[in-house]
């Protein structure tokens, strides 16, 4: 994570809402910008009380919205990717910026492009190693619990990594 910006999707965001840990993003990275579409996506009725600490987190400047860019390079149009993907990945080339995203398609272009790439549980691993969260384990159990999708073999394998 050697960018000192991020570049923020809406999954990665959501997860971190329903932790009550919006403020890591901005304890590891110089700012966290989200693009106009991945505002939209968060805003979505099905997730309420995320929308609530997301506002919050807009309010105290912990992420900054940033109009979606104008043009997306031929290299963020894979279809399996959605609109928020894709202008995550386009803004991120525009600012050199780190990309936090959960998605694998979305990675592997990030990685192919030569973006750097982090998911939320290297997000919360950086978190653990800074000191600022005693544990990563009781946070993947609530996120799974919540029904967000971490690959169980990802969260294992994750988990080994840091002795936990």
């Amino acid at each position: 994570m050697s960018a000192p910006l991020l570049v923020a999707d809406s999954g990665p965001l959501i997860a971190l809402a329903r932790l009550d840990l919006l403020h890591l993003p901005s304890a590891i990275f110089s700012d966290t910008w989200i693009t106009a579409t991945v505002w939209d996506e968060v805003q979505a009725p099905q997730h309420p009380a995320e929308h609530k600490a997301l506002q919050a987190a807009r309010e105290h400047g912990l992420v900054r919205v940033m109009d979606d860019p104008v043009l997306l390079p031929d290299s963020v149009t894979d279809l399996r990717l959605d609109l928020g993907e894709r202008t995550v990945l386009a803004l991120a080339i525009e600012l050199h910026a780190t990309v936090l995203m959960d998605e694998r398609h979305g990675r592997a272009c990030a990685a192919r492009i030569g973006l750097p790439v982090v998911g939320t549980l290297g997000l919360l691993v950086a978190a653990r190693l800074a000191g600022l969260i005693p544990e990563v384990r009781p946070l993947t159990e609530a996120l799974r619990a919540g029904g967000y999708f971490l690959a169980s073999h990802l969260v294992e394998q994750t988990l080994a990594s840091i002795s936990e």
